[in-house]
C-alpha cells in the first residue's frame, strides 16, 4: 500500500496503491483501504463505514483522487461478493464526488499489472 501526497506538479491530486495480494476477505479488504486512505479512528469496518468515509475523504483533502487496486484475482476467486460489493461501494462514491467536480478514478488489475481495463462494477473514472 502507498499513499503518494500531491506533489508540486500535481497539487491537487492524491494517488494511492492498494495491493490485494493475499487477501481473501471483507475485513482484510476493509482493513487495507482503511490503512491507504488513511481513515479516521472512527471508521467501523462496514460497508455502510466504508461509503461514508470514502464519500469524505475531508482527511485527506484533494482536487482528484487515484485509487489503484493491484492483485485483485485472489480475491475475487475467494470472495468474489466481498469484491463486487466494494466495486459498487467505489463506484457510488465516484458518482458522489462527480457531482461535487472532483474526480474520482479507480482502476482494478487482477495481477498487479495495469491490463487497462476497468472494473465492471465501478467504471475507471468519473467526470
Amino acid at each position: 500500500m502507498s499513499a503518494l501526497p500531491p506533489t508540486p506538479a500535481n497539487p491537487d491530486i492524491v494517488a494511492v496503491t492498494i495491493a490485494l495480494d493475499g487477501c481473501a476477505s471483507k475485513a482484510e479488504l476493509l482493513e487495507r483501504i482503511a490503512a491507504a486512505l488513511h481513515f479516521p479512528g472512527w471508521f467501523g469496518h462496514n460497508w455502510d463505514a466504508l461509503a461514508d468515509c470514502l464519500t469524505d475523504l475531508s482527511w485527506l483533502p484533494a482536487g482528484a483522487y487515484r485509487i489503484t487496486l493491484t492483485q485483485a484475482a485472489p480475491l475475487r476467486r475467494a470472495a468474489p461478493e466481498t469484491l463486487a460489493t466494494a466495486l459498487e461501494i467505489f463506484d457510488a462514491a465516484a458518482a458522489a464526488w462527480a457531482d461535487q467536480g472532483v474526480d474520482f478514478r479507480v482502476c482494478l488489475t487482477e495481477d498487479g499489472a495495469d491490463d487497462g481495463t476497468a472494473p465492471p462494477a465501478a467504471p475507471a473514472a468519473r467526470q
